[in-house]
């Protein structure tokens, strides 16, 4: 699939960019454990895109074609309390998948609490959960499909990996699970993505 393509091409321009990081970086940063509030300044600390693939979990109507499985993106910014515990906001496009002889298609906008374990100065993992407001909107034959446009807030929880290429760049791979609203349910899209992590200092 083409999401692939996209992946391999943002791994190439992450490496380009922290070769030339890396060569003019001459000092160091140390963390510390100290709390931090997301009012406070220091805490947003990272930023990040990613983009990979998105399985829809809703069932396929009988006697229907059916897609279940796109292209996701997702950027995000977030910040840590302190060495273990972070935060993230997170705006998500989950694809457009073909079912009922139409188009379900959303976004949603996520904000995940982050328990993790630093391996060294930029390399960690780590599990998410939190809540996602989803926006999704389902075409098709109403004979098949409920049709219409819904929108609410759902919980959402993942798991995810960094490693550290420099202090500031990583590469970062997250599995997620959003609950979404669509038109008279609900139900799960899955999204699996890697992408580059910026870290300040």
């Amino acid at each position: 699939m083409h999401y692939r393509t996209l992946i391999a091409a943002a791994i190439a321009g992450l490496g380009v960019a922290t070769s030339g990081i890396a060569s003019a970086q001459s000092t160091t940063s140390t963390t510390t454990d100290t709390w931090r509030m997301p009012y406070q300044s220091g805490f947003w600390g990272h930023a990040g895109a990613s983009a990979g693939e998105s399985k829809l979990k809703l069932g396929c109507p009988s006697g229907a074609s059916c897609d279940d499985k796109d292209t996701t993106f997702r950027v995000y910014a977030g910040g840590k309390f302190n060495n273990a515990f972070g935060l993230e906001l997170g705006l998500v496009d989950y694809g457009k998948f073909q079912r009922g002889g139409g188009d379900t298609k959303g976004w949603g906008l996520d904000i995940p609490l982050l328990l993790g374990f630093p391996i060294g100065s930029n390399s960690s993992v780590f599990a998410k959960a939190g809540v996602n407001y989803s926006q999704m909107d389902v075409g098709g034959n109403p004979a098949l499909v409920q049709t219409g446009k819904e929108s609410g807030w759902g919980p959402r929880y993942g798991v995810g990996a960094q490693i550290g290429l420099t202090p500031q760049w990583a590469i970062r791979g997250d599995w997620d699970r959003y609950h979404v609203r669509f038109p008279g349910t609900k139900d799960d899209v899955d999204t699996l993505m890697i992408g580059a992590q910026y870290t300040f200092r």
